[in-house]
């Protein structure tokens, strides 16, 4: 089948979690049907990226995404008196809606494949059938944020009204579509209680097992805590600066020197600082590979309070035979039980005390290590994974009548 796969960004390089999500998805399409890539890029180094993604198979087309203070202004002004939430409307462009028009003129799409919901607007635009791939159930994580900004007024107002607005958008789209992929049965639930969509697919997200499971990796350090991710996404923010104001000084006590490594790019300023005046904690920005901090770490940590879908980046510590700890808000989405495959803590205290437990016990460490490596192998693999959503596809009904 024709097959239009509409995109945010370009998904390369593979520096954030969604961008990898994107990339194996469009690797395991691009291998059973015919694809053509249409995506935004905001840097020059995505727009120089597109060309790394020559050899998967697909056509690629890039249009660009004018991230100047002009449209930023104009997005968030539209944004906040229309029915289409900011975080939907920075993604409207006209460019995007010629670009499409393009494609339908040349070539039959049986169907679109929207990634993220930002591009689910652009799947009404056609006669077949669209399907959305919901990375993370967007309103969840401003929900989220509101609760966790209850002692800020100002600040829960502005994220209480999006939540809402972006609640009966997100349940709009998913209704309007032929089918809706979500990253787990978690995110399934939630989006069935916002929608009336019934078609949903639980499509988890993956990990590339041969590269994050290859045991000839230069170690960086070992005997370290790690967080991982990408770090101008404000979950992951909160989460190190969390970590790093009130759960270092706890673990700290016990073990003094103990290396901290914060891994990922485009660290904020406020980020930037954790290092200063202590350098036992390490911010690195961004680097060429993870796995030198995964290997040889006493722990991922994983101290989310935020989020939606699931973490990319357990998974790659599971692969990699690092011990996670992670709150359950970290973990949700993966199908790992406490105390066979990671550990579980909430609090600053609970996170000292599992951090205790795998220094000093060395059969925990290899228990919990070999379960998550199998796990892992077993459940998240992404070629089986994009292969599944590749089959699933086959079963979309025939588009109607050219618009």
């Amino acid at each position: 089948m024709n097959l239009l796969f509409l995109a945010p960004r370009v998904p390369w390089p593979l520096d954030t979690g969604g961008k990898i999500r994107t990339y194996h998805m469009l690797k395991g399409l691009a291998r059973v049907h015919h694809v053509t890539v249409l995506a935004f890029w905001d840097t020059e180094v995505e727009r120089q990226g597109a060309a790394a993604l020559a050899d998967l198979g697909a056509e690629i087309e890039i249009v660009p995404r004018s991230t100047d203070l002009r449209a930023r202004v104009l997005d968030a002004a539209l944004g906040a008196t229309s029915a289409m939430p900011y975080t939907m409307r920075k993604y409207e462009r006209a460019a995007m809606r010629a670009r499409i028009r393009e494609v339908q003129l040349r070539q039959r799409i049986d169907l679109v494949h929207c990634d993220h919901l930002h591009m689910a607007q652009y799947g009404l635009l056609f006669a077949a059938p669209f399907a959305i791939d919901e990375h993370n159930i967007e309103s969840l994580i401003l929900r989220r944020y509101a609760e966790d900004a209850r002692e800020r007024l100002p600040v829960r107002a502005a994220y209480l009204q999006q939540f809402l607005l972006l609640r009966r958008y997100e349940g709009s789209m998913a209704e309007r579509a032929w089918a809706c992929l979500v990253c787990s049965e978690e995110d399934r639930r939630e989006l069935s209680d916002i929608s009336r969509q019934r078609n949903l697919r639980v499509a988890p997200n993956g990990v590339d097992l041969d590269f994050f499971g290859d045991p000839n990796v230069r170690l960086v350090a070992e005997g370290h805590l790690c967080f991982t991710g990408s770090m101008d996404w404000q979950p992951n923010e909160d989460a190190a600066c969390w970590f790093h104001a009130e759960i270092l000084p706890e673990i700290r006590y016990v073990f003094p020197r103990l290396p901290f490594y914060v891994v990922g790019r485009n660290p904020s300023a406020r980020l930037q600082a954790l290092g200063e005046g202590d350098p036992a904690t390490v911010v690195t920005g961004t680097v060429i590979d993870v796995r030198p901090y995964l290997r040889g770490a006493l722990a991922l940590v994983v101290p989310m309070r935020v989020g939606g879908g699931t973490r990319l980046k357990i998974l790659e510590a599971f692969a990699a035979r690092a011990p996670v700890i992670s709150t359950r808000v970290g973990a949700e989405g993966i199908q790992a039980e406490p105390e066979r495959h990671y550990l579980v803590a909430e609090t600053a205290k609970e996170f000292a005390v599992q951090a205790r437990r795998l220094a000093t016990d060395k059969a925990l460490r290899s228990a919990l290590t070999e379960a998550a490596a199998q796990l892992v192998h077993e459940r998240y693999g992404w070629d089986a994974i994009a292969r599944e959503v590749a089959e699933f596809y086959e079963g979309a009904p025939p588009r109607t009548v050219h618009p």
